[in-house]
């Protein structure tokens, strides 16, 4: 029997801060900016300091693309736009987690007033299936070579046509 869990119960959420363009533009330096777009990786520029150093997920908090998930690694800034996932339970593997919110976190967001939003206090209730960590393991290594799969066709395409 798989148990299940709240994100909020398996994860610590945070929300970025506001980092404008003009911040961007005075402390420019080495560790992106992450934002609510998806072009780019999401990266809205560069600045001289980070918020976070290690291996989190993040959330698109509002916006057109709002519940999109990324992977992050190394030292980065979010903006308010944007939520972190730090994951508290050792039952959970990241890339698991990641898979299982690209496939189930956009079905949480709000449309609301116009504006999508996905907000820390609804993300927190989003439902996480948990199987053992073998199985967790198993279902990333198929979803990791599907996706290395799609990639490659993508590209060769690409090449045919040019």
């Amino acid at each position: 029997m798989v148990e299940w869990k709240k994100l909020g119960e398996v994860a610590n959420l945070v929300r970025g801060k506001v980092i404008s363009k003009d911040f961007i533009r005075d402390n420019a330096g080495i560790y992106p900016v992450y934002s609510s777009q998806t072009a780019n990786d999401g990266v809205l520029g560069y600045i001289d300091s980070y918020m976070f150093d290690g291996d989190f997920l993040t959330w698109t908090t509002d916006g057109a693309y709002a519940g999109t998930i990324f992977r992050r690694k190394g030292r980065f800034n979010i903006t308010n736009v944007c939520g972190l996932m730090d994951i508290t339970d050792q039952r959970l593997l990241q890339d698991y987690l990641y898979y299982w919110l690209s496939l189930i976190a956009k079905s949480y967001v709000q449309e609301g007033m116009g504006n999508p939003k996905l907000m820390s206090n609804v993300a927190s209730t989003i439902l996480i299936p948990i199987p053992s960590l073998s199985e967790q393991q198993r279902i990333v290594s198929i979803l990791d070579t599907f996706t290395s799969s799609i990639s490659n066709l993508k590209q060769q395409i690409e090449e045919r046509r040019k």
